[in-house]
This record gives C-alpha cells, structure tokens and sequence, in this order.
C-alpha cells in the first residue's frame, strides 16, 4: 500500500492506567502489483467476540479477505485507478499473488467477473479520500469521501474509475451464524 498507516494500539499496566502498548505500522501490509498497486493493510482481528478489553484479538493470522466464524476484522485498503491496472494482466499472475496475498479471496469471488466477491460479513466501509464505484450485481453506486456503505454479504466489487488512489477503512463482522455461542 503507497500510504502508510500509523496504528498506535492502548491498554493498562500494572497499576492500572492507560498506556500505549504499541505504535507504528502494523504488522501485516501488502500490494497487489499485478493489479496496480491496490493495497491492505490490516489493522486489527479477533477470532472471536472479544471477552474484555484486554480479550481484544491481534494480527496473528495471514491476511484473509474475511475475518473466521465469529471474528472481527478492521482494515485500510487503498484503491488503485483502473488507468493503472495493464490494460491487458496477465490472469496467471493475477490469481497467483491474490492467492499468496489474501488466500481465501478466491473462496469468496465469482471467477468469471474480475473482482466481484461476497463474504458471510457485515461490513462498514468508509471512503476516507478520493471516490469509488461500488459494483452489485444490478447496479452501480458511485462514492466520494465521507460516504459510508453497510455492506451486507451481497455479491460486490470496488472500482476506481477515478485519476487518483482511493483510501478505504473497513470493519468486517463474521456473520454466518458459524461462531454464535
């Protein structure tokens, strides 16, 4: 991802004030270069329904396109223009690095139209710069900085058919019932 992101990460110490635990990027960022430049950069993940503050999960998984039953997961992502994608990617190499980068995409994508997925997730997606057309299956909505999409297990993709990068920050709710306790 060309942007970097600063994630500053709080808890308690000992006698019980609020401290940073940690500061500075996290820990799981990639490119996709095939795909011009398009980048993740995954912020926080929980397996489960944290318990407590202090049960509040961590990046000790390989970035995943959805988070697992009962998870949670928050992310930036910043979209490339489509002018900056090859006209002509070679679907090889393609599939190959999402699979190395975010194995389980594939799982969750419609093969026979090039970026079109659905997730067992609620997400909130918030457009923090430049603009974004999110693609369903019927029609096409198309979104500036400061809007907002729930997003809700349909069968969608993102395109920036605009001249500049657009920032994203997404939280993913696991909602296919799989971890409910």
């Amino acid at each position: 991802m060309a942007r970097k992101i600063r994630r500053v990460v709080t808890g308690v110490d000992a006698d019980g004030k609020s401290v940073v635990v940690s500061d500075g990027e996290p820990p799981i960022s990639f490119t996709l270069d095939e795909y011009g430049g398009t980048g993740c950069t995954d912020i926080w993940h929980s397996a489960r329904p944290p318990k407590s503050v202090e049960d509040g999960g961590d990046l000790d998984h390989y970035s995943n396109v959805a988070p697992p039953p009962g998870g949670i997961q928050c992310r930036f992502t910043e979209w490339a223009p489509l002018s900056a994608i090859p006209s002509s990617p070679d679907p090889a190499k393609v599939l190959a690095e999402i699979k190395e980068k975010m194995p389980d995409f594939l799982d969750h994508s419609d093969l026979s139209r090039l970026g079109m997925h659905a997730t067992p997730t609620i997400d909130m997606a918030f457009v923090i710069d430049g603009e974004i057309w999110l693609e369903l299956d019927k029609e096409t909505v198309h979104l500036k900085a400061g809007d907002c999409v729930v997003q809700r297990g349909t069968m969608h993709a993102w395109r920036n058919h605009g001249d500049k990068p657009c920032l994203m920050a997404f939280v993913l709710i696991e909602a296919s019932g799989k971890g409910a306790e």
